[in-house]
């Protein structure tokens, strides 16, 4: 391994050491991660598994190259190593966004609406996208495609992210709804990805 694959390993890992440790000081607070969908739950839960089911295996094929041939329509055999920079590229910014999203969210992070007692988050990161966890999935998965480049993951990061639009699009209305005035103004002034 060089010093690029030990790149992609250290920031491919940070998302999702992140998410764990979320939830872990989640449950240590006695708070559920888990809300309301806000599609169609099949689609809701299916669209989040799947993303992140990628960036597992991004990590684990980062740890372990020898299990990149494991992944089935893959459009290269081998990856040159300016292809897996321009994969760190793309992971510099992703870490960048979500890490202090997760920070700004902290307990009030939530796999769907919230249940119980909730705010609007405009500070931090929420300052530059209204949705900065998604948005950072833009640069994860361009980066996962990069590393492992095959026509299924391709297929499932893009189900993914269309399902996280309509996401959105439903945590919208609801915004909406909640906070009326007060979102509609944020929304007005932040976009929704960048």
């Amino acid at each position: 391994m060089n010093w690029i694959d030990y790149s992609l390993t250290v920031l491919i890992s940070l998302p999702i050491l992140a998410t764990f440790v979320l939830g872990a000081f989640l449950a240590r607070k006695g708070k559920s991660a888990m809300g309301k969908p806000t599609i169609q739950p099949a689609l809701f839960y299916t669209g989040k598994f799947l993303l992140f089911a990628v960036w597992a295996l991004f990590w684990v094929v980062s740890l372990f190259p020898e299990y990149r041939n494991i992944v089935p329509f893959q459009i290269q055999n081998q990856i040159p190593d300016v292809q897996k920079l321009m994969a760190v590229v793309f992971l510099i910014p992703a870490n960048l966004i979500i890490v202090p999203a997760y920070l700004s969210m902290g307990l009030i992070t939530n796999i769907g609406l919230p249940t119980g007692k909730h705010e609007l988050r405009t500070g931090g990161i929420y300052r530059i996208s209204r949705n900065p966890m998604y948005a950072s999935f833009i640069f994860l998965n361009t980066a996962a495609f990069l590393f492992i480049p095959s026509i299924l993951l391709l297929a499932v990061m893009i189900y993914g992210m269309v399902v996280h639009h309509f996401i959105i699009l439903g945590e919208e209305k609801y915004l909406e709804s909640e906070f009326g005035a007060e979102y509609l103004d944020y929304k007005s002034k932040v976009a929704r990805y960048f």
